[in-house]
């Protein structure tokens, strides 16, 4: 059992790895895994240990409150006052040293106090007050690269805290910061921010595109780990790739081989799926959408995943055949043929799969269009799109 138990999420092992890189997304997992309908009583009962030993150890009182507030819970008072005490106490000397750089130092040492404040809200689990502090900040830094570690601070707070309107906001921010200079390593820590906010709200082909681009370069520890990357990199390119890319760019690739195999299942979840071996691939396609479900990403996706990595490989096994019995396809997958017949029969009426089935003859005639001649169909689709706006915008200028 302990064999083909998921570790927890990358991210959970991230403060021990970086104790001061905030805000620890492990918390924010532990948070997702205690609201899970798909996480087991022994899950929930370890996520509600780990968010109060990081409650109490960062005296996160905002987070504390809101998190009570969301189970219906009275928070311990006690506790409460012991952390208001102490963010009281520690805010009074960030604002002491807001001060005193104001007074007595320059620009540069302005900046870094307000940044520390602002780090301070946001290692506490203050939302609103996290980002007004790192406003505050951002106007003050000079310097695509100051300015850029701010947003990024920011990306990773609305990461944590849920808030996708706050994540695609600053990363457009980024991008237009990038335009006017910044290194590589912000440039490839971009990346790999963009193709998880891609990734969360279903953009799985351009996530994919963005994670090949950053598997050799891979710096961004402060918001998942590189096993964790591997992970979103398998689940996006298995979905969203080509055959090709799979092979040249996932499979043989040695910075995904190192670590591929620390999360069970995955490494014969690809592999079994690239080699056509689908009666492997059942298996672990099973255990693989459980980690999709528990996954704090991936969870609200998990139908959206399963359903089109199931069109993939019936496409693919299809692929070859003009024609091939029920039967067949059933053993092939380990599957009953009454199975394969209500699945292929739903994407069929879906218009996803193009082959119908005979029921007398108790099989799947693909009809698959040649390639050329669906581009051909597309050309002319487009080319008669445009002629019909030409048609209406002359019909504007005449009058």
């Amino acid at each position: 059992e302990s064999g083909d138990a998921f570790p927890p999420p990358a991210s959970m092992t991230l403060a021990a790895e970086n104790p001061r890189t905030f805000p620890d997304m492990g918390l924010a997992d532990a948070r997702h895994t205690l609201f899970s309908d798909a996480a087991s009583s022994n899950e929930k009962e370890e996520a509600r240990k780990v968010l109060m030993e990081g409650i109490e150890r960062d005296n996160m009182a905002p987070f504390y409150q809101s998190l009570c507030e969301r189970l219906g819970e009275a928070p311990n008072q006690a506790l409460m006052t012991k952390m208001l005490d102490s963010n009281k106490e520690e805010l009074t000397k960030l604002d002491a040293r807001v001060e005193d750089a104001k007074e007595n130092l320059g620009d540069t040492e302005v900046r870094d106090a307000l940044v520390a404040k602002a780090d301070y809200f946001l290692q506490i689990g203050d939302k609103d007050k996290c980002m007004e502090a790192f406003e505050v900040a951002y106007e003050k830094t000079v310097g695509a690269g100051g300015r850029l570690d701010n947003i990024l601070t920011v990306i990773r707070g609305g990461v944590f805290f849920g808030d996708l309107s706050v994540v695609k906001k600053q990363i457009d921010r980024a991008e237009a910061e990038l335009e006017k200079g910044g290194d590589w390593e912000r440039r490839n820590k971009l990346r790999v921010y963009k193709g998880v906010y891609l990734m969360m709200v279903r953009e799985f082909a351009g996530a994919s595109k963005l994670f090949l681009e950053s598997v050799a370069t891979f710096t961004a520890v402060e918001l998942l780990s590189f096993r964790q990357f591997v992970y979103y990199l398998v689940i996006s390119c298995s979905l969203a790739c080509d055959r090709k890319t799979l092979k040249t760019k996932v499979i043989d690739s040695s910075e995904v081989a190192q670590v591929i195999h620390e999360t069970p299942h995955l490494k014969e979840y690809l592999t079994s799926f690239y080699t056509c071996k689908y009666d492997e691939f059942m298996p672990h396609f099973y255990h693989i959408i459980t980690s999709v479900s528990k996954d704090r990403y991936l969870a609200k996706h998990v139908r959206f995943y399963a359903r089109y990595m199931r069109l993939n490989v019936y496409r693919q096994f299809l692929a070859p055949y003009k024609s091939v019995t029920i039967a067949a396809m059933a053993t092939a997958f380990g599957v009953s043929p009454q199975f394969i017949d209500e699945e292929v029969s739903s994407f069929i009426s879906s218009g996803k799969l193009q082959c119908k089935i005979d029921k007398v003859g108790g099989t799947i005639q693909s009809e698959t269009l040649d390639e050329r001649n669906v581009m051909y169909r597309e050309v002319i689709k487009q080319g008669d799109l445009v002629l019909n706006r030409i048609q209406k915008l002359s019909k504007v200028i005449d009058m």
